[in-house]
């Protein structure tokens, strides 16, 4: 009979039958009535209602916001739900009613809770009188979230008990809730994190853990009986299961047995979103994009897909309309200055940058074009699409333009093919009309973009120039320009685009090369001429890559495998002889030449030992004579060579098929050395960036915060004369190739604005997009799973067909209509690779602001009249002079907001909605004290600054209980993040909280990682080498350990230590604590650590959703991958609800005993 069962259930779950793809949309979090006749669910961001048996669904809301989980009150007539419709997700009521097979809302939607902190629904108190839902509203070093109940009249929000936990739900006197922080998404963890599911008797407030499986078992609902029905991953897919009342784990039933099929790749994890009726009757899930039921009074039968329908009509629609005015993430400026092109929300746009000429469209479609250049003759415009499936390189050029419309006009042949822009002109008023005008026609025609240098010129080269200006009068003029700016249609062509991934194109200065990246790094040179390409660097990160101005070679950043950058010089033609002119152990990156090869400078973060990120710009010299001129020598070098550069104009029209002899190539003599001789231009707080070099290397641009504004600076060659050029930030910095005007991107616009400062200029774009939501959907998660699969840290994605999984997931994310439905298929899609580090977030949608909720630092309870204090942290608003609360203090009023009806009765408002708008603001607070009213004004603080002295209370608390456990022996101090400035508080913690003591214990639970694991251990493994002793001490009387402290890079700490950890110790924080077990510098007490160890990185879509990519595996001295694999703790000691809820620390107490029993042990305190 249990062999015909498991074959039936798999028959009616198999994915052709009851896992057929619905058309109705992607449909989440389905609640059920009472008597489990109705179904509401979340689509589109709404709510929808539909008969259980199936049919058709109606809408119960319509809001711009987003709706997800729901619940029916006991008795049917209340339909209580989330929404961020002011902010922050809250609870709101809906009084509906039941009529035949129809939901009917009876009233208007009311908010239940005013808030600031997302809260997740669960459910009901089983009479009725109030919702229960899980969220962060008081802050712990314990970062899980806590369980509350939200009575109907709107009264004070109380806690279920001070035990953490989520989803929690009540039948007659049992609580039942799950702990753990594994998302379900990941049914094949199995570690310390899992989800286990418990219960608290309601009654005497006793705790019971109902399931202890290294899988994830969540989302349980206690019945009337008894049963308990749970989500669980044990068999490696999320099913269905029943806990029969009064059973233990080993008496479970399995009642869904959602699996893949033999070649089928997924079945996006089995079930999701479980619902009960409250009458025990149904249940209710999702399994891939489809809603499911089960009845359990017949749980043999199995699950039944819900056959739904949903009204076009009433359906998001299926296009929207949507501005790009704001949307600009690139640009490019046309050689000639007389157009823009710029990358918006994925599509090309150009314009003439004079006011008031219309935007066209160069692409409309739902590929993602960037990464955009001109030509340098500005005929084409080179860009990266995946329009082909994936990367490529195309070009644009203009095949009809408004100069076509117009009559054809005579040619007046003596007029000058040189004449100069007017920005040009006013631009340059250092050189003599007469002697441009002369020196302009030879520069043209150098295809490098160089000038000959002054007093180099003989008669033999005049004669050159003058052939070579007889020649050009023979080209046809380049009117690019005038043809972009008045461009009215297009021709797209490939240029590289086969089976790899093709991307950043970089014409060379002559436009006769093209560099590009293949895949991760590699690094390819095509000769645009002949077709030949070539590989110059294999690579598996992408260089930052400048051409030189001879076209022949380049200098780039590229990292080694210690993630090392430093910066290079090639010749193309001699790739393999390529030089290292920094060699130093830090990062180097952003190269950028002068025209004349003889500056160079670059950013780096040398100098800067354990910050985060700041880097400096720095120049070299590749000529090392200029290091030995003097101040006015160097001037008069740069002077020279300025007037020089600022003649380059745009490229005559590039002939590929005539024969080009290319120009001198440029020499580099002293690089052997240029190692040896970076000089450093600045020196402020941050990292500067956007480097941008003049091309005659006389001035030095960049994005930095200078005593505290921010924006583009310039310094001149030796890091002197600086000038601020905006009060913006920018991005996507270059300049023109004479050097005298800069563009950029701020605030979604492109602009320029000349060199050497002044007024900028905005080059507005007033475009529309019809966005086929559909086809974006495919475009966004086509590019995710694409970049995900090749960058995922993994070798062989861990064995998965990632192309399967993708293409499977790919229907579900086509049938999404908001950025929340989206961003959840893909943490479902990552969730295959069984991952940490992983996820998406933003994409838009709707956004307002979160209520300014003002915290006074205080804990209360509820009491007649008003809320009791019950504690009042240190520094926080009510702890200062003038406006200090007591501990006994009833608040009875927040300004005109009364919170009782009367001293007799208990609150009517709960004190968060009082406090609503107070915060940072000046607020009267009514109180009664020792029986006496008296008011007071005080002004609140956030919720963030709220936490800061919570946690810092709880520090306090810790390191007196240590002082107490040890005798004062040891010392006492938290990690809260793998961050610097948790570096300084750990340094500043380690004297203060350690100085003297004997021993240290360092807390690293619940520390969310980052990066500074080494600059700890330089702290804890600095070796005892020698001690120092002045004058008037007694040799001795000295410490074995005394050291001078400006010595050392950081403070140390040599005596011996215990290191807490547990299982939301995550990511740097596990290498820490690996590290403090390999190392044997200590004994680590707790629980095993997560498990999740990977570097990442990020990407964004087109519409700015970023997506979390993880590039780097981590491995043990043995070769073990630390991903998945936690640290073991030496001794576990299990945080249990019960100790929460007696306010003890069993792991803390632990802790100090192991290290104390250790240290009498080893009879000294100096050994570990």
């Amino acid at each position: 009979m249990r062999s015909q069962l498991t074959a039936l259930i798999c028959f009616l779950m198999a994915p052709g039958a009851a896992i057929a793809s619905s058309t109705a949309g992607f449909q989440q979090y389905p609640s059920l009535s009472p008597d489990g006749q109705m179904l509401v669910f979340s689509l589109g961001g709404d709510l929808w209602s539909v008969p259980t048996g199936g049919g058709h669904a109606e809408r119960l809301t319509s809001h711009e916001s987003t709706e997800l989980r729901s619940s029916f009150s006991p008795d049917g007539k209340l339909l209580a739900f989330e929404s961020d419709r002011n902010g922050a997700t809250g609870i709101y009521l809906m009084p509906v009613e039941q009529r035949g097979n129809r939901l009917v809302a009876t009233g208007p939607i009311e908010r239940l809770t005013t808030t600031d902190r997302r809260q997740g629904l669960s459910g009901f108190t089983p009479d009725g009188s109030a919702v229960l839902f899980s969220s962060s509203l008081d802050p712990s070093l314990f970062r899980e979230t806590g369980m509350y109940r939200a009575p109907l009249d709107g009264g004070p929000i109380e806690p279920l008990t001070p035990a953490r936990g989520s989803t929690p739900r009540i039948a007659g006197d049992t609580l039942v809730f799950a702990r753990g922080g594994a998302p379900m998404e990941r049914p094949r963890y199995r570690g310390s994190s899992n989800q286990d599911v418990w219960s608290m008797n309601t009654e005497d407030g006793s705790f019971k853990r109902i399931t202890m499986h290294r899988a994830n078992d969540a989302d349980a609902h206690p019945l009337p009986n008894g049963d308990v029905i749970l989500l669980s991953s044990r068999d490696g897919q999320n099913n269905v299961w029943k806990l029969p009342a009064g059973g233990d784990e080993s008496s479970m039933i399995q009642l869904t047995r959602l699996a893949p099929e033999d070649g089928q790749a997924t079945i996006g994890h089995g079930v999701r979103d479980l619902a009960v009726s409250a009458d025990g009757s149904t249940a209710a899930f999702v399994a891939w994009d489809g809603l499911h039921r089960i009845d359990l009074n017949q749980p043999d039968m199995g699950p039944t897909a819900v056959d739904l329908k949903v009204n076009p009509d009433q359906s998001m629609p299926p296009t929207r309309r949507q501005r790009l005015n704001t949307s600009v993430n690139e640009a490019a400026r046309h050689p000639s200055g007389k157009a823009m092109a710029v990358a918006a929300r994925g599509q090309l746009l150009v314009r003439s940058v004079e006011d008031d000429h219309p935007t066209r469209l160069i692409t409309n479609d739902h590929a993602r074009d960037q990464w955009i250049t001109f030509s340098p003759d500005g005929e084409q415009l080179y860009f990266t699409s995946d329009r082909g499936g994936h990367e490529g390189i195309w070009a644009a050029t203009v095949s009809l333009s408004r100069e076509d419309l117009e009559p054809e006009e005579a040619t007046d042949e003596t007029s000058s093919e040189d004449s100069e822009t007017e920005e040009e002109v006013a631009q340059d008023d250092s050189t003599d009309a007469s002697e441009e005008s002369s020196e302009s026609e030879v520069e043209s025609s150098n295809t490098n973009g160089t000038a000959t240098a002054e007093g180099e010129e003989d008669t033999e080269q005049m004669d050159e120039d003058t052939d070579e200006a007889d020649a050009k009068k023979e080209k046809p003029e380049n009117k690019s320009g005038e043809r972009w700016a008045g461009a009215l249609r297009f021709d797209i062509k490939p240029v590289v685009v086969n089976e790899h991934a093709n991307h950043h194109p970089m014409p060379s200065p002559d436009g006769r090369k093209l560099l590009y990246m293949r895949e991760r790094g590699d690094l390819h040179l095509l000769d645009l001429a002949t077709g030949e390409d070539r590989l110059l660097l294999a690579g598996w990160w992408p260089p930052e890559v400048q051409w030189a101005s001879d076209s022949r070679h380049i200098v780039y950043a590229t990292a080694d495998l210690d993630f090392n950058s430093d910066i290079w010089l090639m010749d193309v033609d001699h790739p393999d002889d390529a030089v290292n002119l920094t060699r130093h152990p830090d990062l180097d990156e952003s190269p950028r030449l002068s025209d004349d090869g003889k500056v160079l400078i670059f950013r780096s973060d040398r100098n800067q030992i354990g910050t985060d990120s700041e880097y400096d710009v720095y120049r070299v010299f590749l000529d090392e004579s200029l290091d030995g001129m003097s101040d006015w020598e160097r001037a008069e070098h740069f002077e020279a060579v300025a007037k020089e550069t600022g003649k380059k104009k745009m490229l005559d029209l590039i002939d590929f098929e005539e024969e080009h002899e290319a120009g001198d190539p440029l020499e580099f003599k002293d690089v052997d050395t240029a190692w040896n001789r970076a000089d450093r231009l600045t020196r402020f707080e941050g990292a500067e960036s956007d480097l941008l070099l003049s091309p005659a290397g006389d001035a030095v641009m960049f994005s930095a915060d200078v005593d505290g504004t921010s924006g583009l600076y310039r310094v001149d060659a030796m890091g002197e004369n600086r000038k601020r050029l905006t009060t913006s930030s920018v991005s996507n910095l270059e300049q023109s190739p004479d050097g005298k005007t800069l563009s950029y991107v701020s605030g979604g616009t492109a602009r320029t604005l000349p060199s050497k400062g002044g007024s900028s200029k905005t080059i507005g774009i007033d475009a529309v997009t019809e966005i086929i939501v559909a086809d974006e959907q495919a475009q966004k998660f086509d590019e995710t799973s694409r970049l995900f699969g090749r960058w995922f840290y993994h070798p062989d994605m861990k064995g998965l067909d990632w192309e399967a999984i993708s293409k499977a997931y790919r229907e579900q994310a086509t049938s999404t209509r908001t950025p929340q439905e989206f961003n959840r298929v893909v943490g479902m899609m990552f969730g295959e690779a069984d991952g940490s580090h992983t996820g998406i977030y933003g994409g838009g949608g709707f956004s307002t602001t979160s209520d300014p909720i003002g915290y006074l630092g205080i804990r209360t309870q509820p009491v007649a009249g008003g809320y009791e204090v019950i504690e009042v942290l240190p520094q926080s608003p009510a702890d200062h002079e003038g406006s200090r609360l007591h501990v006994g203090d009833v608040i009875k009023a927040v300004n005109d907001n009364r919170v009782s009806e009367s001293a007799e009765e208990m609150p009517s408002m709960d004190l968060s909605k009082a406090m609503s708008g107070t915060r940072s603001r000046e607020t009267l607070i009514e109180l009664n004290r020792d029986g006496e009213d008296m008011m007071m004004l005080i002004t609140p603080v956030s919720w963030s600054a709220w936490n800061g002295l919570a946690y810092k209370d709880e520090l306090r608390r810790n390191r007196e209980l240590v002082d107490e456990l040890s005798d004062d022996k040891l010392g006492y101090l938290h990690i809260r993040s793998m961050n610097m400035a948790s570096v300084h508080d750990f340094e500043h913690q380690l004297y203060a909280a350690a100085h003297g003591k004997d021993g240290l214990v360092i807390d690293v639970r619940n520390n969310g990682g980052g990066w500074t694991t080494d600059v700890l251990l330089a702290s804890l493994t600095a070796p005892v080498h020698a001690s120092t002793i002045p004058r008037g001490v007694a040799w001795e009387d000295a410490p074995s350990d005394a050291y001078p402290r400006d010595r050392r890079l950081i403070y140390a700490w040599s005596k011996p230590i215990v290191v807490l950890a547990n299982e939301h110790s995550f990511s740097n924080a596990e290498i820490f604590t690996h590290a403090i077990k390999n190392t044997d510098r200590g004994r680590v007490v707790g629980e095993e650590t997560y498990g999740g160890v990977i570097s990442t990185g990020s990407f964004t879509l087109i519409d700015g959703s970023r997506v979390r990519r993880p590039f780097r595996g981590w491995r043990l001295p043995d070769g073990t991958d630390m991903e998945d694999r936690g640290a073991v703790p030496d001794i576990r000691v299990e945080r249990t609800p019960a100790d929460e809820a007696s306010g003890r620390d069993r792991q803390l107490e632990v802790a100090v005993d192991d290290l104390l029993t250790r240290m009498n042990d080893a009879g000294s305190g100096d050994s570990n």
